[in-house]
């Protein structure tokens, strides 16, 4: 797996190089699919052996910091953000291009920033990621990474701590430690993503070990690195009890106001860009992409979509079953139900696999990396367009690995009762 990622050392500029990654890819994780299966009943746990795995997990992100972008130029954002905010100025007054900023710009920024007539998306722990990186290292592309990267090895190490704790297995880490995905999204493209999992994961853990108000904290720094984690917010309203109830949930929802009001000007620009993005982007949807065909209008699909979030969320939270079980199913249901599934955007679930094991979940990041075509086409031919054959690959041997464990009873599983014996599948 080292010597594939080291591969992209060698890979062409331009759009090859999109070509490039999406073999190593796919190459990378054939082997980590196979490495799983060999060592998957390989039941004691082994200090030397999860040693080993998370050696690697991390070596496999940091021998990618020094290589450039490939699949993403998000960073680039990032970059710039965090150069705004050290000159005094809100990243959430201008757009990139406003002649405001003209004296901060180089050769690379903001001339790199993708969507330049868009204000910035990401809040305030992100904004603070990024003004440290400007302050240590200006603007690197590398040093960024870097950070990101060990934020995404601190994942690592926290999965370590969490699983010798329960005496689990080597593979039950090595099920997101030498996952190619937060390898090639972190270490090689360096997604903020890393940040906001470090604490998403913190959270998960905390809330496992019955510490809800810790967990909260956790869950609302995780979402001012990036807001995705709120959409568990109301999976934790009937696991608590008495004033926690509302207490909990109310805590990750306020701090990520509170970050807001941080970075509050006028033109609400704090807001701009996300309800754009929020109400009109799409890219690699499975089912949008399905309502988008039947009613031929973005704006429906993405109401039906939006709603059919709320109505799985809503009745996901009503149901009696175990938080973790919860939160797993809910972050799935909310990727297969996303109009806009960038290939990272998968990190989260691949972060919760140690926790709780999926085969349709760990068949969908592998299947994840036909995305990239559509990326590779756009660098090629300046054409971005889903294709359905593409759709199909990727989505349709999910749709049946799923469809098998909901047979099996492996969805949503009810709590074990007193003497009962418990169902296989946590890793």
């Amino acid at each position: 797996m080292e010597i594939a990622f080291l591969s992209l050392y060698g890979a062409p500029a331009g759009a090859g190089g999109v070509l490039w990654m999406i073999g190593v890819n796919v190459a990378a994780y054939a082997l980590f699919a196979v490495v799983v299966r060999l060592v998957w009943n390989d039941a004691l746990p082994s200090a030397r052996g999860t040693a080993l795995v998370a050696f690697f997990g991390i070596l496999f992100r940091l021998s990618l910091v020094p290589h450039g972008v490939v699949g993403s130029d998000d960073v680039y954002r990032y970059l710039w953000d965090g150069k705004v905010a050290a000159a005094g100025v809100n990243p959430f007054m201008y757009t990139p291009t406003d002649p405001h900023l003209a004296a901060l710009a180089t050769a690379d920024l903001p001339a790199n920033v993708n969507h330049p007539e868009l204000k910035s998306v990401y809040p305030a722990l992100a904004q603070g990621l990024f003004l440290l990186s400007h302050a240590m290292f200006g603007d690197s592309v590398s040093g960024m990474k870097l950070l990101l990267a060990v934020a995404d090895c601190l994942t690592v190490v926290l999965l370590w701590l969490f699983v010798r704790r329960r005496g689990a297995p080597p593979v039950a880490l090595m099920l997101y430690a030498w996952s190619p995905l937060p390898v090639l999204y972190f270490g090689l493209d360096g997604h903020v993503d890393a940040l906001g999992i470090l604490f998403f994961v913190g959270a998960v853990v905390l809330f496992a070990q019955e510490k809800p108000l810790r967990g909260a904290l956790a869950l609302g720094a995780g979402a001012l690195a990036k807001l995705v984690p709120l959409i568990i917010v109301p999976l934790l309203l009937r696991n608590l009890k008495g004033a926690r109830r509302l207490l909990v949930p109310a805590i990750p929802v306020l701090m990520v106001c509170a970050g807001a009001l941080i970075y509050y000007e006028p033109t609400w620009g704090v807001v701009e860009s996300l309800s754009t993005f929020g109400a009109r982007w799409e890219f690699n949807g499975s089912v949008f992409s399905i309502l988008y065909f039947l009613t031929g209008s973005n704006e429906a699909a993405h109401i039906v979509s939006g709603g059919l979030v709320v109505l799985l969320l809503g009745t996901i939270a009503a149901m009696d079953r175990p938080l973790l079980e919860k939160i797993f199913w809910g972050f799935a249901g909310f990727v297969l139900l996303s109009p806009v599934v960038h290939p990272w955007y998968l990190t989260w679930l691949a972060a919760l696999l140690p926790l709780r094991w999926s085969p349709s979940v760990f068949l969908l990041l592998g299947t994840s990396a036909v995305a990239n075509v559509v990326v590779y086409q756009y660098r090629a031919f300046g054409e971005w367009r889903d294709q359905p054959l593409l759709l199909a690959v990727e989505y349709v041997p999910v749709a049946v690995m799923l469809a098998v464990e909901l047979r099996r009873g492996e969805i949503l599983r009810t709590p074990v009762t007193p003497g009962a014996r418990p169902r296989t599948g946590s890793a």
